[in-house]
């Protein structure tokens, strides 16, 4: 994935590592997973248009796993370890054109 920041998002974006609050990307599948696997999955198919979470690992919060986030991981592993790990969510959403609405909240 290559997030696109307009001067606007990237001050939306520093204003909300900042402050908290909710921001929306557009994303790929394959940001979500490798090969967006999860698109076929029985538990998840009703909610692919309505929205569903996928949290992360309880490892996210070893000091081990955010250092390996932080040297290998893509820049979508960053923002969603920054939005977890300050006790927020994420919530996909499949749009018409096959990408997802990813709407970030953080308290």
């Amino acid at each position: 994935m290559a997030i696109t920041y307009s001067q606007q998002k990237q001050a939306e974006w520093n204003a909300f590592k900042a402050n908290g609050g909710s921001i929306t990307f557009e994303i790929d599948g394959t940001d979500i997973s490798d090969d967006a696997s999860f698109e076929k999955l029985p538990s998840l198919q009703s909610l692919l248009k309505t929205g569903f979470e996928i949290p992360p690992t309880p490892l996210i919060e070893t000091a081990e796993l955010q250092s390996l986030i932080q040297v290998h991981g893509s820049e979508w592993d960053y923002i969603l370890c920054r939005i977890y790990l300050a006790g927020g969510r994420v919530i996909y959403l499949q749009l018409p054109n096959g990408q997802y609405e990813a709407t970030c909240t953080v308290p």
